[in-house]
């Protein structure tokens, strides 16, 4: 099997896969980045990028200036990161700031199906860490 790249990817998630329901895909202007737009999921996006044997999937979740008491914030998700699977939270900078976010990456002779089901799966991690951060933002995560 030919390695995964950003025009094979493409055509993947332009087709419409039964298990990610309505997509838009686009590429991110100047870059080797694909946007694959959730509609069911609130619009969210999704970033694809293929680089040498591996693909890696993101979800940009929220600036890291806007996460209350961060110090106990970054240890409570390097704690239990290993019960969201498929996924790892990170830090990625953009434009001068810094955000949290979710990722995971795959081999790039990873077969469809699996490519497939890593943006399924962090989509849904995606959206239940957007809901963990809005309950730490507002004190009432944990209670």
């Amino acid at each position: 099997m030919e390695p995964w790249n950003l025009a094979s990817l493409t055509e993947l998630f332009a087709s419409d896969p039964d298990e990610l329901g309505d997509v838009d895909v686009s590429i991110v202007e100047g870059t080797d980045v694909m946007r694959v737009t959730l509609k069911e999921k609130g619009d969210l996006d999704v970033l694809v990028t293929a680089s040498g044997d591996q693909v890696l999937a993101s979800v940009i979740l929220v600036k890291v200036a806007d996460v209350p008491r961060r110090e106990e914030f970054d240890r409570m998700i390097l704690s239990t990161h290993k019960l969201v699977p498929l996924s790892t939270f990170g830090i990625a900078s953009f434009d001068g700031d810094e955000w949290y976010e979710l990722f995971g990456s795959l081999s790039a002779r990873s077969s469809a199906h699996a490519m497939i089901e890593e943006v399924a799966v962090l989509a849904e991690n995606a959206v239940d860490a957007a809901n963990m951060i809005e309950e730490w933002k507002n004190g009432e995560f944990g209670r």
